[in-house]
């Protein structure tokens, strides 16, 4: 019986298992704070540029291991497209569809032999399509962040379960997607030091602002509202319940001795700034 083992295999069977975990790993992972344009093109740029340097490597299986890494990059490609960018099922059958041509293409292109690059050529391809990556992180890393501007108003009226506080806005002057991180705020609605509930805000949104657009998220809460002379609920003398009426909104942690009938509002790290952009009142 033949135990032989040969090493070169082996060693290159988990160099690609490995390459194919990094690059799913960074199609799928938010480890660098780019556009999710940007990170698209360079998914594809990547499985252009691992085609290519199939075409002029000597060795068997570094030529098969690019191909691979090719076709699971695009793979990635794929993935990242249909989820970040939420596509509808229609859009998503027909990015398949396209791939599922655009490879079959390829097979059999190589498959009757129709073109032939040599040596020469596919290292000036893939010298040009490693400049385009290049250009394209430059361009990303050098572009605006978004940018975020709470708009608190001067009170409200709490008078039902739920309350407004204000919004926030967020711009992006930068003309690709960009990823949006949404703060959360804490605070409370204080009708005095013992009539109070507790204020968590946390706007919902899918993480990304389509470039040069300003998406704004309304700032509400649910709270616990009972009449003046309405018994209090619960094993607590009036805690965790407001009162109705006309509320002024302070920004800054709700204190033990709050000002009577007023919202604190504060961001979920407690510090009194709510936000480290722009705070502005609302007319």
């Amino acid at each position: 019986m033949d135990f032989s083992f040969d090493e070169s295999k082996f060693l290159f069977g988990v160099g690609a298992l490995l390459g194919v975990i990094s690059i799913f790993y960074f199609g799928l992972e938010l480890i660098f704070d780019l556009s999710p344009t940007i990170k698209s093109f360079i998914l594809v740029v990547f499985s252009a540029l691992f085609f290519v340097l199939g075409d002029f490597v000597d060795s068997d299986l570094l030529g098969i291991s690019t191909y691979v890494f090719s076709g699971f990059t695009y793979l990635s490609f794929l993935i990242y497209v249909s989820v970040r960018f939420s596509l509808s099922q229609t859009q998503t059958l027909a990015l398949l569809a396209g791939s599922s041509a655009l490879f079959l293409g390829l097979g059999y292109v190589r498959n009757e032999e129709l073109y032939s690059l040599d040596s020469q050529t596919s290292k000036k391809a893939s010298a040009a399509l490693f400049g385009v990556l290049l250009i394209l992180v430059a361009v990303d890393v050098a572009g605006p962040q978004p940018e975020y501007r709470l708009d608190l108003k001067e009170d409200v009226t709490v008078s039902g379960q739920e309350i407004s506080v204000g919004v926030l806005e967020v711009e992006n002057t930068f003309p690709l997607s960009r990823n949006v991180d949404l703060p959360s705020y804490g605070g409370c609605v204080a009708y005095n030091k013992t009539a109070k509930d507790g204020l968590f805000i946390s706007p919902e949104g899918d993480g990304l602002i389509k470039g040069g657009a300003t998406e704004t998220y309304n700032l509400t809460d649910d709270v616990r509202i009972r009449e003046l002379n309405e018994p209090p609920a619960g094993d607590t003398i009036r805690e965790r319940e407001a009162i109705e009426g006309d509320y002024q909104i302070r920004t800054g942690e709700c204190p033990d001795r709050p000002d009577n009938k007023t919202i604190y509002v504060s961001s979920e790290d407690g510090s009194s700034s709510v936000f480290g952009g722009r705070v502005q009142e609302m007319d």
